[in-house]
């Protein structure tokens, strides 16, 4: 499953100037590929792709701007959980991970 989303990326929780209103195409990865980055839900991994290559690195969050997590009331909050792969046609691929409660 794909959506898309707009996010902006902290770093250290503060925002980081510059990298706001990012469009991102989040798609669902699949339960085998996820198993390989651990943990026990892989359901809540997921690759990104972004149409910029963009100063993102491991450890930085993306906020989802207008999707709300049910459970917690807050904004969506994926942590960036790979190093971030720019291609020379100007597009990224990220893997992150749904964190719940942040």
């Amino acid at each position: 499953m794909s959506k898309d989303i707009f996010v902006n990326v902290h770093r250290n929780g503060s925002q980081i100037s510059g990298l706001t209103n990012i469009y991102c195409q989040l798609d669902t990865m699949q339960q085998q590929e996820a198993a390989y980055y651990g943990g026990a839900a892989p359901f809540f991994r997921y690759n990104v792709y972004i149409l910029a290559n963009l100063d993102i690195r491991q450890s930085d969050a993306l906020i989802d701007q207008n999707n709300i997590d049910p459970r917690t009331g807050t904004n969506a909050y994926y942590r960036v959980i790979s190093d971030p792969e720019p291609f020379p046609d100007q597009h990224m691929e990220i893997i992150v991970e749904r964190v719940r409660g942040s």
